[in-house]
């Protein structure tokens, strides 16, 4: 297990290469907020699932239809008339704390299971990445990558958070990645007296996963 005493905290606080471009994605979530214009949506969809590799595009039925047509008959119509402008209302509201977790990944079960009901797979990582930019001091960033790299800080979800992961109302496997990221900002936070946003947790996680390789 890696000593959090001993990381550079501050080299995680900026990604060199990386940062101007996920500005753009969260300011293009900022500014465009809800899920009314279904040119709006698409576009957000499109751009976040391919830059994170995650798009919604792979799906068992996709002899049914092309590309172009599975977004604009079927992502953009569920996406807008889906909860989900109501539910990210909902957040916007709230802090991330122990008392709000489990709401936070009630909204990201909810989106896989939409999702799931027109790919017929499970949309996780895209689902983790895509709220993300639209409320990023609530979302941690989930892929395989860091859910491995995760495993050098914690092994285990904190007695204190183990019950969340085993509620019917949330996904299990990204309910334990995220307490256990919980976990780890808060350590963080403690250790080093200073902040770690959640995409600052992502810089820490992508950078040990890549001195792994």
């Amino acid at each position: 297990m890696k000593n959090i005493s001993e990381l550079n905290i501050m080299s995680y606080k900026t990604s060199k290469y990386w940062d101007f471009g996920n500005n753009i994605l969260y300011h293009l979530c900022k500014n465009n907020f809800q899920h009314e214009q279904e040119d709006v949506i698409l576009t957000k969809v499109l751009f976040i699932g391919r830059i994170y590799a995650a798009t919604i595009e792979r799906r068992k039925n996709k002899s049914e239809n092309n590309n172009d047509d599975f977004y604009i008959n079927i992502v953009a119509p569920k996406f807008k008339n889906s909860k989900l402008d109501k539910q990210l209302l909902e957040l916007t509201e709230m802090k991330l704390t122990e008392d709000s977790i489990t709401r936070v990944l009630e909204v990201h079960k909810d989106l896989m299971i939409m999702l799931k009901e027109i790919t017929d797979l499970d949309k996780r990582s895209f689902c983790s990445k895509y709220l993300h930019f639209h409320l990023p001091e609530l979302f941690f960033i989930y892929d395989s990558r860091t859910r491995a790299a995760l495993i050098d800080f914690i092994n285990r979800v904190p007695k204190e958070l183990r019950h969340i992961p085993q509620l019917q109302t949330v996904d299990k496997e990204y309910a334990t990645f995220f307490c256990k990221c919980f976990y780890l900002k808060n350590r963080i936070d403690i250790v080093h007296k200073t902040i770690l946003k959640t995409r600052q947790l992502d810089n820490l996680l992508i950078e040990t996963a890549n001195n792994k390789l």
